[in-house]
């Protein structure tokens, strides 16, 4: 009776021992909605990394449409800058974009900024503008950077440090056909200019518009 009831003992006392050990197992699936939810928290994370990687700015034409350009924010994906210079983006009141180029070694530096204009060719703006004006010094000029022909005013005086480009060029693309405004400022004392032009180009290579109606 003795030894039966030892026996008794140990196979409750092995039964109680599994119990203990099954009850200090992970359980598999709340770990495993963890990791999910772990996941999808990642991918919200990495949409508005996405979501904040282009600046946008747009302008009202007599509350009938409005005309919208996009630039990335980090303008060096698009050009590269010579050794030194830092580039940096911003959105100026809500209404255009501006890029700053600029090697404080070397002193140099440009500003490049880009505005959304009417759905109108650079002949007809020049015209606008043009209209009355007699001194020739301000007067808009055709002007071509690479494949993009446009209008140019050139502003030069001699108490500023600076000569200011500002110009329409006209594009045709993704059902918009218009202008886009560029101005592009530059140190006078600037030796080398030969990045200007790469500047601009890269702009309207990358510049994406869109038209679209006020409802």
């Amino acid at each position: 009776m003795n030894a039966k009831f030892v026996k008794s003992l140990l196979v409750i006392g092995m039964g109680l021992s599994l119990a203990a050990c099954s009850s200090n197992d992970p359980e598999p699936k709340k770990e495993d909605t963890k990791v999910v939810e772990a996941k999808k928290e990642e991918k919200k994370e990495e949409k508005k990394e996405e979501k904040t990687t282009d600046f946008v700015v747009s302008k009202n034409y007599n509350k009938k449409y409005e005309i919208i350009i996009t630039m990335p924010q980090d303008f060096t994906k698009i050009y590269t800058p010579a050794d030194g210079v830092e580039v940096t983006g911003e959105i100026v009141n809500d209404s255009f974009i501006r890029y700053s180029f600029e090697n404080k070694e070397a002193d140099t530096k440009k500003i490049a900024a880009i505005e959304a204009n009417a759905d109108a060719t650079a002949d007809e703006v020049a015209e606008t503008f043009n209209k009355g004006e007699e001194d020739e010094s301000k007067l808009y000029k055709p002007y071509q950077v690479g494949n993009y022909t446009g209008v140019n005013k050139i502003q030069d005086y001699s108490y500023d440090d600076y000569v200011t480009y500002n110009m329409y060029f006209n594009l045709d693309r993704d059902g918009f056909k218009g202008t886009i405004k560029v101005v592009v400022e530059k140190l006078k004392a600037e030796a080398d200019d030969s990045d200007t032009e790469a500047i601009i180009t890269a702009i309207l290579d990358n510049v994406k518009v869109e038209k679209k109606k006020c409802e």
